[in-house]
Formats: C-alpha cells, structure tokens, sequence
C-alpha cells in the first residue's frame, strides 16, 4: 500500500489548482503500442492512470490472456470522489496500430464536484462523446486537436451548467447500507447494488453526496457498464487485481 495515496490522491485542490482538468490515454489505433498521454498534468490524474491502467487494466490483460473469452467489453462510466473534488471516467473498448486490443481507450476528467448534479449533466454525454469521436480518429492529429478542441470548450460549459432540478434525489436504503460498510473498512473492497435510476448523473450525484455526509476520508469509486444491472461501488485504495470486475464474464 502507498501512504501518499491516502494523503494525497484526489486533494491537488487543495494545494490551489482547481481548474479542471481533461486528460486521454490507452489503446488508440494511430499508435502501435500505448498511446501518447494527453492532459496528465494533475498528480491524481497520474496516479489513476498508475493505478487503474497500468496496474489495473494490465492485470486484467494478463488474466484474460490465459482464460477461455466471453468478457465483458469495457464500456463504462466511472467517478472517483474524494469531498469536493472528483474523477469522471470514460472506457472503451478500442486497439492500437497493430491490433491489440486487450487495452481500453481511457478519458478521464478531474474537476471540483460543486454543484455535483448539475456539473454531472453537462459532463458525463461530453465525455462519452469525446472519448467516441478519438476513438473515431485515425491520425494522431486529429486526436489531439480533438483534445484541446474539447477541453476548452468543457471549461468553458462548467462556467454555466444548466439550472439544478432540485436538490440531489436521496439515497436509496440499500445504497446507504453499501456505503456504510465500505466506509468502515481499511482495504479495497466493492459492493454492487441495483441500478434504481435511469439517469447516471442523478445516479452518481445521490451516491456521491451520500458518501460525502458519512465519516472518514476515503475516495468511494462508483463504476456503470452500459450493459450493467447493477452499479459497482469501491472504496480504498486498489491494488492491481482489483479492477476484474470491470472486465468479469457475463452470466
């Protein structure tokens, strides 16, 4: 375990940058191996690549490689919440230039969560559609300009996120009872509950928010596959064969 996890992940605003953030990596196939990083310019940002990527996402990889297929695709809405800063993430299933395809493409976006409803609408279509137009792209180029084009223009839609529809809906009884239990614990663990919302901010909003009321000062993960009927929740510090249930088998 990392010490500076727990003293450090998902807190760069508090040292006085709060701007948000859009970073992209993986599998894209312009390149012949790992992409070029884009945007990792935050030390959280990092440290999700370190962690859910390179440790993760590469033992998942390896996993897969020595059992029989059938894997769940990687098509999935992550958010990584620490008090008032959070992660949004997007994965795809994707390839490089030479046809591997045992790596997701990744957009993650690192921003202050005031507001978590509201910011939420504006930011989980546009990551979709960011990370789906790259994986679109065939140049090198055009990815990066995809990039730039997109960061501006979600910094600028943060500054006027459309009116809050009421105060974020409350948890639901089983959601509460998760969170709980995972507050309480020291290691990485996950607990699943059924989907009850329709909407994945509203969703991720009321998870969040009940998070944030509870003791303690862990990072909760909240993971939605498209294909999913139940939302994952994490809380701690994961290790490399943690990330499994975003690629285990469907029934």
């Amino acid at each position: 375990m990392d010490p500076a996890f727990q003293k450090d992940f998902l807190r760069d605003f508090k040292r006085g940058n709060s701007s948000p953030v859009l970073a992209l990596f993986g599998k894209h196939p312009a390149w012949n191996d790992h992409m070029d990083d884009f945007g990792l310019t935050t030390p959280s940002l990092r440290t999700c690549k370190r962690l859910l990527y390179l440790q993760g996402i590469a033992a998942n990889a390896a996993r897969e490689q020595s059992e029989s297929p059938g894997f769940g695709p990687y098509r999935h809405s992550l958010l990584w919440v620490r008090g008032r800063e959070a992660m949004l993430l997007r994965l795809v299933e994707s390839e490089d230039g030479r046809r591997r395809s045992y790596f997701p493409l990744v957009g993650a976006f690192h921003f202050d969560l005031a507001g978590a409803e509201r910011s939420l609408r504006v930011l989980i279509p546009a990551l979709r559609s960011f990370v789906d137009t790259c994986r679109s792209h065939s140049s090198r180029e055009a990815v990066r300009d995809q990039h730039r084009h997109t960061q501006d223009h979600l910094r600028a839609d943060l500054r006027h996120p459309p009116a809050a529809e009421g105060k974020v809906e409350a948890p639901h009884p089983d959601e509460v009872e998760a969170l709980r239990s995972l507050a309480g614990g020291r290691s990485f663990a996950t607990r699943q509950v059924p989907i009850c919302r329709y909407d994945h901010a509203e969703s991720f909003a009321a998870l969040a928010s009940a998070w944030s009321a509870l003791p303690g000062d862990r990072p909760l993960l909240i993971s939605q596959g498209d294909a999913d009927t139940a939302i994952t929740l994490a809380a701690g510090e994961p290790e490399k064969g943690d990330f499994w249930f975003l690629r285990a088998p469907r029934p």
